[in-house]
């Protein structure tokens, strides 16, 4: 008993310091979990869809040559887009400009038309993102959001061993509501039982966002996947040839763009990322159709100048902790399982904003019930009594 005891007075005082940020945390990720849905239904964002054609994609020399005219006289400092090939979507162009904002350009796939310039920075998503990532407070905003989410993860152990009850008779009203209850034992119902069952989404959420806040947890979480290795090397850093530098040749990424167009069966999605400067390498992503639901894809390395393949890194000969990194992402949002495993992450999200609210009610309730008692004798007596 003394031991949970520590564990009550431990849940207590964490969950009274990060619950405003875990609510705030909570809260805006459930907001951003059916981004693409709600883009797609009401056709505004990268998400837009785009009458299907009897036509070709429009290859990169286009693409990019439309998005130049665009950006003119902005200071880009790197530029790719994306080609979705099995769903009538906008081709999304993204260029990051030397005061590391993203502009984004989207295009039509079949014609390189100008759709709309997606003011990013000021969208509705992209402003929940930044509250969620570090409540709109920059480095200090983010090291506090990452503090807070190691504390709910210690919120949500102490949780497990605070609901596991003294008896097997408890079990019942540990995993049921009593929805006919008092208004104070409904409270608790919702915080005990629904914490419960969050807590087992919840946890790879919360791993999975501290994975971004600590280098610690990240090394951790690729030893763990690695089966007790660090794993590879640093990646090495690949050059193009600059004994012969001309111009970007944009036909060279048209012809090496066609080739991996060819095969679409197995082919999700096309990233291609135009070389930032007279060094840099031509580098296409394919994301493959197996795996589209965490955008599996195998990267290529190109010369800008000859198009000679510098190098390939295919995802399936990638470490797991590597395999982890990239499919990280989707852990966090849930769109690893699909629509199931988005809407598991969005009703774990939506219990975890609830809990700090009644949890505070909770420690209110039971304060509350402390000052009301008294010490017996004279002061014990009705109110209606003499006095004296």
């Amino acid at each position: 008993m003394k031991i949970k005891k520590i564990v009550g007075k431990l849940h207590l005082w964490l969950g009274l310091a990060s619950g405003l940020v875990v609510f705030i945390v909570s809260l805006t990720g459930c907001l951003i979990v059916f981004e693409e849905e709600i883009c797609t239904l009401f056709q505004v964002g990268v998400f837009q869809k785009v009458e299907v054609q009897a036509a070709p994609y429009e290859q990169p020399s286009t693409i990019f040559s439309v998005a130049d005219s665009v950006l003119a006289g902005k200071k880009i400092a790197r530029t790719y887009y994306t080609a979705y090939m099995h769903k009538p979507a906008v081709t999304a162009l993204w260029a990051l400009d030397s005061t590391r904002q993203y502009h984004a350009v989207l295009q039509n796939p079949y014609t390189a038309a100008v759709v709309e310039t997606y003011p990013y920075k000021v969208s509705f998503f992209a402003i929940m993102t930044h509250i969620h990532t570090s409540l709109a407070m920059g480095k200090t905003g983010t090291y506090i959001v990452g503090s807070a989410t190691l504390i709910f993860v210690v919120l949500m152990i102490t949780g497990i061993i605070l609901w596991k009850p003294a008896s097997k008779k408890g079990y019942k009203q540990r995993f049921t509501i009593k929805w006919n209850a008092s208004g104070k034992r409904l409270n608790y119902d919702l915080h005990n039982v629904l914490g419960f069952y969050m807590a087992w989404v919840a946890i790879f959420i919360a791993i999975t966002g501290l994975i971004w806040s600590f280098e610690w947890v990240n090394s951790a979480a690729k030893w763990v996947a690695n089966g007790g290795s660090s794993g590879a090397a640093a990646p090495r850093q690949y050059f193009s040839d600059t004994s012969a530098v001309r111009p970007f040749n944009y036909r060279l990424a048209d012809s090496i763009y066609a080739v991996h167009a060819s095969d679409i069966e197995k082919i999700d999605a096309i990233r291609v990322y135009k070389p930032s400067s007279y060094k840099d390498v031509l580098r296409f992503t394919i994301e493959t159709r197996e795996g589209s639901t965490y955008a599996r894809a195998d990267e290529y390395l190109y010369d800008q100048y000859s198009g000679k393949l510098i190098s390939y890194q295919p995802f399936a000969d990638l470490s797991n902790g590597d395999k982890l990194q990239r499919m990280n992402y989707y852990i966090h949002m849930g769109s690893i399982g699909g629509l199931t495993g988005k809407m598991l992450a969005f009703f774990a999200s939506l219990i975890a904003t609830s809990l700090p609210v009644t949890g505070f009610l909770v420690w209110r309730g039971r304060r509350r019930r402390k000052k009301q008692v008294v010490l017996p004798g004279v002061l014990n007596r009705p109110s209606n009594l003499p006095q004296g």
